[in-house]
């Protein structure tokens, strides 16, 4: 296995937000969440992977071998992380300092692990007793795209694509004129309203003769 490549590909945001935003009015706010859900995968990180894939099948009938079927070849493999706002996403202004944003983002995943054909270069062929079809090649690429898929995660990606998706967010939201963004993380939205953070918490009286 030989990884050939890392590219960063966040989705282009020059035109989601209009002229006129600004930080103090909620009907900007509700096209600019409208925006960012419209997205739904954004901020994407991939790894390109340049797999040697080798197949073979042999049969044999009364120790003659009836089939001798063998290919050698490389493949392209893409491995795509991001974030899909489907997994849940959430916004929320601060009635107190309009300049401040609270968001809730998903936590990224793999969005696609893709073999390309086109990029198929052939190095060994034998079809003794039946011609190769790219068919039957197809089971065999499920079990070594699977390996790939586990090396990106080893390697980082999703925390590449984590990082890119809350940068780019950020730089959005703060082109609004909100320059105070709180990022959280998470797999789904919350029940209720994010916790605002001058929301103290109620003191817990300790029973009588507990340890202090």
């Amino acid at each position: 296995m030989r990884r050939i490549g890392a590219v960063a590909a966040p989705v282009l945001l020059v035109l989601v937000l209009s002229a006129g935003c600004t930080a103090d009015s909620a009907a900007s706010l509700s096209r600019i969440e409208q925006r960012i859900r419209g997205l739904l995968e954004i901020s994407t990180f991939e790894h390109l992977y340049r797999e040697v894939v080798f197949f073979g099948e042999e049969r044999s009938l009364l120790f003659l071998r009836t089939m001798d079927r063998r290919v050698l070849f490389s493949i392209n493999i893409r491995v795509r992380a991001g974030v899909d706002l489907r997994d849940g996403f959430e916004l929320r202004g601060d009635p107190v300092r309009p300049e401040r944003l609270f968001v809730r983002l998903p936590s990224a995943r793999i969005l696609l692990v893709d073999a390309d054909e086109r990029s198929i270069e052939q190095y060994f062929v034998r079809e003794q007793g039946g011609t190769i079809r790219w068919l039957e090649l197809t089971d065999h690429l499920e079990s070594v795209k699977e390996t790939v898929r586990h090396d990106a995660i080893e390697r980082g990606i999703l925390l590449r694509a984590d990082q890119n998706a809350e940068r780019v967010v950020r730089n959005m939201l703060e082109l609004a004129g909100f320059t105070d963004v709180q990022i959280s993380r998470g797999t789904s939205p919350p029940e209720s309203s994010l916790d605002l953070p001058w929301a103290e918490p109620t003191p817990v009286e300790s029973p009588p003769g507990a340890a202090r």
